[in-house]
């Protein structure tokens, strides 16, 4: 991946405003111009939205903010990047690591209310996440926490271009690897104004008038990193065309790989900020073979978060489904500027990589 942020040229028009004001922080004029346009681009109602100055952070304050129950377990997939449970962690929380499903790779309501019963305590809230952008149902999740009066956070961290948002919250990641980055940043979008309110005071130390009424954080997005963030809407078209671009690429050379699957969703309309596909055998080797060739490749999910040493010992139940796709999937160049005739090299060294492994499993 080479992350493409807007140029210090496109920047700058922001940052002397911020000469101007001289207010570089604690929700200053960038920041609700950068939140206002994040609403009207989303199709968010603008008092539902709160910049944060990370995803790992805006889900921390999220599960600050719906929790009923403190010192509980946070139900969760292993199938994610250890934010996820990081964040679960530091709102006070346990993560219960529970399978996905093998066609959606994501967490399901039926997934989660079965993993509840292996649970050993109160369930406090539950994060589902969208695997690598994929959208996830938002009224399915409210309809779980209405019946099961469970709250539920989506964690859709690279879900810009394809975030449901609606009856529950959501939080994204601006990070720069994302499709909208600006080298860090989040995003939540509250289910209501209330939630969101109380997501700004957890971000300002649970200060809304200068007295702290519950314990919060410091997690304000800058002028700074408002400034980026308005100049990567002003590009947004572009890179989103570059993305679908590169998406549509990569989707036909991989359906002519009958073998091998794209990840859940991808060509289907939205862009994301990785291409990842599922091997029909162990990627460590095909990722090996690659790199001989000159292609870097990443497993961005790695083995599953509850293989981290960080989550080793907390209680799972059956993730048989996690680890098959943590052996096999495998990330593959993607950046807006990466042009189809690498596309092709890519897939042309994979082809080869592939048949390699093919010959070796049929030897041995």
């Amino acid at each position: 991946m080479r992350p493409r942020l807007p140029s210090a040229e496109k920047i700058s028009t922001y940052l002397r405003t911020i000469d101007e004001t001289r207010q570089y922080t604690n929700f200053g004029p960038l920041l609700r111009r950068f939140e206002l346009r994040l609403a009207e681009t989303m199709e968010v109602p603008e008092d539902r939205l709160v910049a944060v100055s990370s995803a790992t952070s805006g889900l921390m304050l999220a599960l600050s903010a719906v929790r009923k129950t403190k010192g509980a377990f946070c139900l969760m997939p292993s199938w994610t990047f250890a934010a996820t449970p990081s964040a679960a962690a530091a709102a006070g929380l346990t993560p219960f690591f529970a399978d996905v499903n093998e066609h959606t790779w994501a967490l399901t309501p039926a997934l989660a209310e079965a993993a509840m019963e292996k649970v050993p305590g109160t369930v406090a809230a539950v994060i589902p996440v969208a695997p690598f952008g994929a959208p996830i149902d938002a009224n399915e999740w409210a309809e779980f926490a209405r019946r099961t009066g469970v709250p539920v956070v989506i964690d859709a961290a690279a879900g810009f271009d394809s975030v449901q948002h609606g009856p529950v919250a959501v939080v994204l990641s601006l990070h720069a690897t994302k499709p909208l980055g600006i080298g860090e940043g989040g995003l939540v979008i509250t289910a209501n104004g209330a939630e969101a309110a109380l997501v700004r005071s957890l971000s300002n130390y649970g200060m809304p008038a200068g007295i702290a009424g519950q314990p919060g954080f410091n997690a304000k997005l800058s002028e700074y990193a408002a400034a980026v963030g308005l100049a990567a809407l002003d590009e947004w078209p572009q890179a989103r065309a570059n993305f679908a671009a590169l998406t549509a690429t990569y989707r036909d050379f991989i359906e002519n790989i009958p073998e091998m699957s794209r990840s859940p969703g991808f060509g289907g309309g939205w862009v994301s900020s990785t291409c990842n596909v599922r091997l029909p055998c162990t990627a460590a080797p095909v990722a090996a073979n690659l790199k001989s060739k000159g292609v870097e490749t990443r497993r961005w999910w790695g083995v599953g978060c509850h293989l981290h040493p960080a989550f080793a010992e907390c209680p799972r139940a059956d993730l048989s489904v996690t680890e098959t796709l943590a052996e096999r999937t495998l990330s593959l160049p993607f950046y807006r500027d990466l042009g189809d005739d690498n596309v092709g090299r890519v897939m042309a060294a994979l082809a080869e990589a592939l048949k390699a492994q093919s010959t070796e499993g049929a030897a041995s």
